[in-house]
């Protein structure tokens, strides 16, 4: 029996409840609906670290941060990380990159038959006018320099990122020169900042249209100095509600930017007779914060806004269809689902669940709780989990022209998190601080019971969940580098 092909279709920075399949009355992502119309949709996906770098090689390896190493976008994926990539190159798959990387170094890049890289910073891989001229606007723009930033990009849609990863991943699907099973990542860079697209996208939402997140104005005062430092630094004490709503419209906007081309995608998918033998998996690396906590980006905070994740999951005859799971479910599962999927052994070392169980009734055994951790890995090996010196050195507009974040001088620590279907956790070691949420009554994560006494025991037996999971999840492999023999 030949192997399924596999399409893994990632977006970068998409907030999981900003779309309408989850749920939003505004923003319309039929195309999504369409995916889960055919396939099964999770509602309790998570990253376990909401940065870009981690959470793609969490997604590849299977393996938390912790193990990978890879804690800050400047550490890629590691020589002696078994992924993947390496595990579909010797079984004979032909391999696609379209899009954002973001996780592989050069050697590994290697290994796919069809590279084109396209990101939010340099020039596009092999080299790209019309994506050239796009980036050219951006940067002319200066919106990366400003916090709460939005612009109309005057470059037609299809210049712009989105449609062409889509053009390019579709070129690797038409030009592929043998019947090899094939992975093609379309790794589509928006709707991370800077907050622009093209018309009619841009103007697609009114303002005065899109909801308001609950807030609370004394929100930060009960929170660690860490999120004080945060706060301050994305203008959280100056932003306004209309600030909010500006950026929120651009940014569903981009959504339905990024659903036309994921539509655009799935009919080539069908078109070329492909869509009964191929399996396909929509997520996103992490969330985004769009106004909640008075905040915009992302910051080292373990907030469902920036953890919890859009996944679904199609693949006609094996994976249900039109079904929605409420599981606990990591994005280091994904390894092991796909390679059950396909009929791979499991690498050693592997930490995610395999959602096969789950998926054909099984015998699966459900989590009751998923955990998180962050913080910014310095140079010299340690941790920080604020970008910033102290109160003086954070901007104080949000159109201030120079944000550019500096490491924190002082080491907190590395953060860690629990969270069951009632409450959350964050454990900020070192120190006295933390976060508790009751998530029942406060599913906003708004009013820190931290320092609550009526909240002790069940602080405590979540403390201890952690420290077991950190002891559970300790590498067990020996430590040799790959190729070494």
């Amino acid at each position: 029996m030949n192997r399924p092909n596999v399409i893994l279709i990632m977006t970068d920075q998409q907030k999981r409840d900003s779309l309408s399949v989850y749920g939003n009355p505004v923003c319309r992502t039929p195309n999504l609906e369409r995916l889960a119309s055919e396939g099964t949709i999770f509602d309790f996906a998570f990253t376990p670290y909401p940065v870009c770098v981690p959470s793609r090689v969490m997604t590849f390896t299977g393996r938390y941060s912790h193990v990978t190493r890879s804690r800050a976008n400047s550490v890629l994926m590691q020589p002696d990380q078994e992924h993947l990539i390496l595990i579909l190159e010797s079984a004979g798959y032909s391999l696609g990159l379209s899009g954002k990387n973001h996780c592989f170094q050069a050697d590994d890049l290697d290994r796919f038959d069809y590279v084109w890289e396209c990101g939010h910073g340099g020039p596009a891989n092999p080299p790209d006018e019309t994506a050239q001229k796009a980036k050219d606007f951006i940067r002319e723009s200066k919106i990366n320099s400003r916090c709460w930033g939005t612009v109309t990009n005057p470059n037609p849609p299809e210049s712009l990122g989105a449609a062409l990863t889509v053009t390019h991943a579709i070129d690797f699907l038409k030009t592929r020169q043998d019947d090899r099973p094939f992975f093609l990542w379309c790794s589509i860079a928006d709707p991370h900042t800077p907050l622009q697209t093209s018309e009619p996208y841009a103007s697609m939402y009114d303002p005065e249209d899109v909801p308001i997140p609950d807030q609370r104005d004394d929100e930060i005062a009960d929170k660690p100095l860490a999120q004080q430092l945060d706060h301050k630094a994305l203008c959280g004490e100056m932003v306004t509600e209309d600030d909010i709503r500006r950026v929120t419209a651009m940014y569903y906007g981009m959504n339905t930017y990024i659903d036309t081309e994921v539509g655009r995608l799935l009919d080539r998918v069908d078109a070329l007779g492909l869509a009964e033998d191929t399996l396909i998996i929509y997520v996103s690396d992490h969330g985004e914060y769009l106004g909640e906590h008075r905040m915009i980006r992302k910051s080292k905070a373990l907030y469902d806004c920036l953890t919890r994740i859009p996944l679904i999951i199609r693949l006609p005859g094996l994976v249900p269809a039109n079904e929605r799971r409420d599981e606990f479910t990591e994005i280091v599962d994904l390894m092991p689902t796909i390679l059950d999927i396909i009929g791979l052994d499991h690498p050693d070392g592997i930490q995610g669940r395999s959602l096969m169980p789950l998926l054909n009734g099984d015998g699966y055994i459900a989590r009751d709780a998923v955990f998180g951790e962050t913080g910014v890995e310095s140079p010299d090996g340690s941790f920080r989990v604020s970008g910033f010196d102290d109160m003086e050195s954070i901007p104080t507009s949000p159109t201030t022209p120079d944000f550019s974040p500096r490491l924190k001088k002082g080491d907190l620590g590395p953060i860690k998190s629990v969270r069951t279907h009632d409450w959350k956790l964050v454990y900020y070691p070192g120190n006295q601080e933390g976060e508790f949420y009751d998530l029942n009554a406060d599913p906003g994560e708004l009013t820190n019971r931290w320092s609550d006494p009526a909240m002790a025991e069940v602080r405590s037996e979540l403390t201890a969940r952690i420290l077991d999971w950190c002891i559970e999840m300790e590498d067990r492999r020996p430590s040799i580098t790959r190729g070494a023999f």
